[in-house]
């Protein structure tokens, strides 16, 4: 089937805080953005010098991100594991006819990966299914040379489903007690000639259902659980390191994430990493670190209410101090996880948002937030600022792309 998909399609749902639902995006624009990230990264060592690594959710951001650097510049064989909408050839729908964006950046980044002779494989399925996990214990044991030295932790899935009951649990980006306070900005309407506005959205507190129901979508046990399974099945190398990626906030949205639902969710995935690498030290001489990373544009950040306005501004007040997902991941394994041990803070935890967390940011940040009412003019150029990022997380507005011109759907999903 030939395509053309010449403009991104998206709409602001007010009623939701004008969170950003996307409606379509450009699997070559795709596939080029993935193709220039490993671009950014030399091939430094020689393939397998990294060993063999499982990221869980490496179809996206930080995980994508992580998976291209261990490839890249460690030389690691990668396993992926993440659900992803695959192709569906014979839809009659060109969207569902090639999948969704994380299997292309899949697909673009395992060819890569393979060109410079490492392994480099995909399993597609919800990692909360021991029936994925045992998946990728077969994958290890029959394509990955029976051992694995590391897994990422990169999953940012809004729900799972409880393997005991079948049913999906949903995860909520509510404030734990209290109502909080959320500003963002709305869409602009360019044949009207608007200009996009200040909003505010009003977030009522979580119950405590809720709270479970996010700790156990966002938390550590499934990670217990990953590790338990491959410490069964005899597959961890000496010296295995899990790395639990995550993010803490920073004092303008502490409401939603460190002291909302959330955060009770990311302290659980923090307490769990520790109880981990106990257990790691004591059977393989591992080791297991949370990493707390900064605020970044990935696919989920339009649906975050108040990301987008955070956003916006954050990467105009930090320019070019602000890191993309591959420059925190490249100065993580650079920098942040030396072979004597993970430079940490006083809670033990590796902190890739310092640099976002830095008083004159905040203080910056704070003045802007202070000045903003609700009803102004948002700055048109802050919008285009994130837009633009957003957009490539869905491979519009990216250079090079010719957006009028056809593809082929059945050879842009191909291989090889």
């Amino acid at each position: 089937m030939q395509i053309a998909i010449p403009q991104f399609q998206y709409r602001f749902v007010r009623s939701m805080g004008n969170i950003i639902h996307p409606g379509n995006f450009h699997p070559v624009g795709t596939q080029v953005v993935a193709e220039r990230m490993i671009g950014r990264i030399p091939a430094d060592a020689s393939a397998g010098a990294g060993g063999a690594w499982i990221i869980v959710g490496a179809s996206g951001g930080f995980g994508s991100a992580a998976r291209i650097v261990l490839g890249q510049r460690l030389g690691a064989h990668t396993l992926n594991v993440s659900l992803d909408a695959q192709p569906a050839p014979d839809s009659t729908n060109k969207l569902r006819a090639v999948g969704s964006p994380g299997f292309h950046r899949n697909l673009a980044i395992e060819r890569a990966l393979r060109a410079r002779g490492t392994t480099a494989r995909s399993l597609n399925g919800d990692a909360f299914n021991p029936e994925i996990r045992a998946a990728a214990i077969r994958e290890v044991q029959e394509n990955f040379g029976g051992k694995v030295h590391g897994l990422v932790w990169a999953l940012a899935a809004p729900r799972a489903i409880d393997s005991r009951t079948g049913q999906t649990i949903q995860s909520s980006l509510k404030p734990l007690g209290a109502p909080v306070r959320v500003k963002n900005f709305t869409g602009r309407d360019l044949r009207a000639g608007e200009l996009p506005k200040i909003a505010e959205l009003e977030l009522p507190p979580g119950s405590p259902e809720e709270a479970i129901r996010t700790i156990f979508v966002m938390g550590g046990a499934v990670v217990r659980e990953w590790v338990e399974a491959l410490l069964a099945a005899d597959v961890l190398a000496s010296g295995f390191r899990l790395i639990t990626i995550s993010y803490r906030g920073n004092p303008l949205n502490e409401g939603v994430y460190r002291k909302g639902l959330i955060g009770l969710a990311k302290a659980d995935l923090e307490f769990e990493t520790t109880v981990i690498h106990n257990l790691l030290q004591t059977r393989v001489q591992g080791q297991a670190v949370a990493v707390e990373g900064p605020a970044v544009i990935t696919e989920a950040s339009g649906g975050i209410p108040g990301v987008p306005f955070y956003l916006g501004h954050l990467l105009d007040v930090m320019g070019p101090r602000f890191e993309d997902p591959l420059a925190s991941m490249d100065r993580l394994f650079a920098e942040k996880l030396p072979p004597e041990g993970p430079v940490v803070d006083g809670e033990g935890l590796v902190r890739l948002d310092e640099r976002e967390l830095e008083g004159d940011v905040q203080a910056a940040l704070q003045a802007r937030y202070d000045a903003a009412k609700v009803g102004d003019d948002f700055d048109l150029r802050l919008y285009d600022l994130f837009m633009s990022g957003y957009s490539a997380t869905r491979g519009f507005d990216v250079a090079g792309v010719d957006y009028e011109a056809e593809f082929d759907s059945d050879e842009i999903c191909r291989e090889g």
